[in-house]
């Protein structure tokens, strides 16, 4: 069996970091350990590759930082269930006016969930541009029972990332599947929380209207016609943020 340091460099990278790489190696290239696997305990994996439990333990750190393992203490060290993702890479939880931050969150959506509707239109199955209007009907009755004092187990952040990550799934892009989803979990549940009970009914309405709109014009393969949808939609929410 091959030592899985035989690459090592001692000139090039710390060992730590050389480790850290043959690590991510055996979980996304080689697929040995997938997300929620325990990896062997440390005295193991240090003598299978040849390395010493200090190093081993700082590349451990390294990819605990990256979003690739998670440490359970006085269990063990697993990957993660969505390795490689960070919960808040850029600190948005931290910014200080939240007000500003949404704004900007939408102006930055403007810019790539509009275009992105053209991928959508292209892309697409038949079965999920189906699934997007109702998914939009379901959700635009559920907002409308719950302004009549029915919510029914209701929450409209929970289902305005589905609808938009819905739409990012149908871009078929691996980077729009990724990205857009991330900017909701990084920037929306940091800055919308603390906005939503200001704007909660301005939010909830828009998001009625122009989700069924978006998914009309969808279904009809009419990518401008999402586009100028998603637009009015995004720029009707930064109107409702920007309103004192």
């Amino acid at each position: 069996m091959n030592n899985p340091l035989d690459g090592i460099d001692s000139t090039a990278k710390p060992l730590s970091e050389q480790i850290a790489l043959q690590l991510r190696g055996m979980i996304f290239d080689q697929h040995r350990f997938q997300p929620g696997d325990r990896l062997p305990d440390e005295r193991s994996l240090a003598i299978e590759m040849g390395v010493s439990r200090t190093s081993l333990r700082e590349a451990i750190k390294i990819l605990v930082a990256g979003g690739v393992l998670v440490i359970r203490r006085g269990v063990g060290t697993f990957v993660s269930e969505t390795p490689g993702k960070v919960e808040d890479p850029f600190g948005f939880a931290y910014a200080e006016d939240k007000k500003q931050l949404l704004s900007d969150w939408y102006q930055c959506r403007l810019i790539i969930e509009s275009e992105a509707m053209e991928l959508v239109a292209k892309n697409a199955a038949d079965e999920e541009l189906e699934g997007l209007e109702e998914l939009a009907r379901r959700q635009g009755d559920m907002i409308s029972a719950a302004h009549k004092g029915n919510p029914d187990g209701y929450s409209f952040m929970e289902l305005d990332r589905e609808f938009h990550s819905a739409l990012a799934q149908a871009t078929h892009s691996a980077v729009m599947g990724r990205v857009l989803p991330a900017l909701h979990e990084w920037v929306y549940f940091g800055a919308a929380i603390g906005e939503y009970p200001r704007l909660s009914r301005q939010m909830e309405e828009n998001a009625r209207k122009s989700h069924l709109s978006i998914a009309r014009f969808l279904k009809m393969r009419d990518g401008k016609g999402a586009n100028l949808a998603m637009r009015y939609h995004m720029l009707q929410a930064l109107e409702d943020v920007e309103r004192p």
